[in-house]
């Protein structure tokens, strides 16, 4: 049993000042931990776009394109509570004046955890994916390419069926959480209209080298129509991934 339910997106750009670091410094020392006071919330991660990153892309369309910072925060029971205490906790961080730094929104809302992967390499079961240690990941933001259920349908049974298995058995993918727009969840007035489909794929390798190797898959996956390729980038972790660094004859 997955306790996590669903998965909150915060997906920005750069700060208009060109210097992302007080931004960052706040979020992951004060704002990212004041979360964890709520009884839902089960575990948050950012991720940052390098140079590196930004060239590996493989989609991206829109406002899409200036997503440079991507935060997520899974959640569990009691989910509509989690959510508006969420919500309600960042106005009360503002009114303390701790909700200073703020970055361009392009993307906010919560999505439903649809379904989950893991690599046989990753040796851990897919429910557990995301509390890996990761090098970062590649999120993927997919919408209906018009109006057909049924081609958005079949694409879906497609992408579960046959293009989950093969990009977990591309080198450098641990696995894969998958979410989706839901009514009952976006009713809430500050989250963006749309109806997404968002992928995080979990990485074990730089990401640009994996986005590299993901590319011609994804591609293909898209060919058939039924869905229409927002975003497809790679963005590294801002969690440290050394292990030598502590081992016999580390400085």
């Amino acid at each position: 049993m997955n306790r996590v339910k669903v998965g909150f997106f915060s997906l920005s750009g750069r700060s208009t000042t060109g210097d992302d670091r007080p931004y960052l410094e706040w979020h992951q020392l004060d704002h990212m931990p004041e979360q964890y006071q709520l009884p839902g919330l089960v575990f948050g991660q950012r991720w940052a776009s390098t140079p590196e990153c930004r060239a590996a892309r493989v989609a991206e369309v829109a406002d899409w394109v200036s997503i440079d910072h991507v935060v997520s925060y899974l959640m569990g029971e009691p989910v509509d509570a989690t959510l508006d205490d969420f919500l309600t906790l960042g106005q009360r961080l503002a009114d303390m004046g701790r909700f200073s730094h703020r970055l361009p929104s392009v993307y906010t809302g919560g999505l439903l955890l649809l379904e989950t992967h893991a690599a046989p390499g990753a040796l851990v079961s897919p429910e557990v994916v995301p509390f890996r240690p990761n090098r970062g990941v590649q999120l993927v933001v997919e919408e209906p390419a018009d109006q057909d259920r049924e081609g958005w349908d079949a694409y879906l049974q497609r992408a579960h069926a046959e293009v989950m298995p093969e990009l977990m058995s591309v080198p450098g993918v641990a696995g894969a959480w998958v979410f989706a727009t839901s009514p009952a969840i976006r009713r809430r007035p500050n989250f963006k209209k749309g109806r997404y489909r968002m992928t995080l794929y979990y990485l074990d390798d730089e990401p640009a080298v994996v986005a590299g190797r993901l590319a011609e898959p994804l591609r293909r996956s898209w060919k058939d129509g039924g869905t229409r390729p927002l975003l497809a980038a790679p963005y590294e972790s801002m969690m440290r991934w050394d292990w030598g660094r502590f081992g016999p004859g580390a400085p």
